[in-house]
């Protein structure tokens, strides 16, 4: 399995590596983060962030009170890349009500590769943003009819692009 967490995922399990780490007591929110990021680090499934999420964990790593942890996460997660039609993909989900930053999380996991361009897409979006989440699932003849309609044209292996499931980190089950 691969999944993608959004910048606010990744930002709750972060959190909650630092307060753990502080013994501070965590938010709902970041111990479900954190919940997840245990869970696929312990197994051999893939955990991504997004590029401006690595961008600004980069800069968060020169504080010392920082770079433990912000090391120790980034060493279980890889930073997906657009790969070709990402930015097409992004445009048709904007047309469907996606804010820009949204649609950019759903098309690069639809669109998506790792630093090996060994893979395309990912199974899963983590998040946090119910209602990015309702609206995947509320428009999702529109998005499959869209998405289908673009693959027609489309080489391989763009045209086996998969639209991922849209899931908060408690309801993702990892085996």
């Amino acid at each position: 399995m691969r999944c993608l967490l959004d910048k606010v995922t990744a930002r709750h399990a972060v959190q909650g590596l630092l307060k753990l780490g502080e013994d501070r007591e965590l938010a709902r929110e970041e111990l479900l983060a954190l919940d997840l990021f245990l869970r696929a680090s312990r197994s051999l499934h893939r955990l991504f962030i997004v590029p401006p999420t690595a961008s600004v964990l980069r800069r968060f790593a020169e504080q010392p009170r920082y770079s433990p942890i912000v090391h120790l996460f980034l060493a279980h997660v890889e930073i997906a890349q657009p790969a070709r039609y990402f930015k097409r993909w992004a445009r048709r989900l904007r047309d469907l009500g996606f804010a820009r930053e949204d649609a950019a999380v759903l098309a690069l996991a639809t669109f998506g590769t790792d630093s090996a361009a060994a893979i395309l897409g990912m199974e899963i979006v983590a998040t946090c943003d119910q209602a990015m989440a309702n609206n995947w699932v509320i428009r999702q003849p529109d998005i499959q009819a869209r998405l289908s309609a673009m693959q027609g044209h489309l080489s391989a292996p763009y045209h086996y692009a998969r639209l991922p499931q849209v899931l908060q980190p408690e309801q993702i089950v990892i085996e």
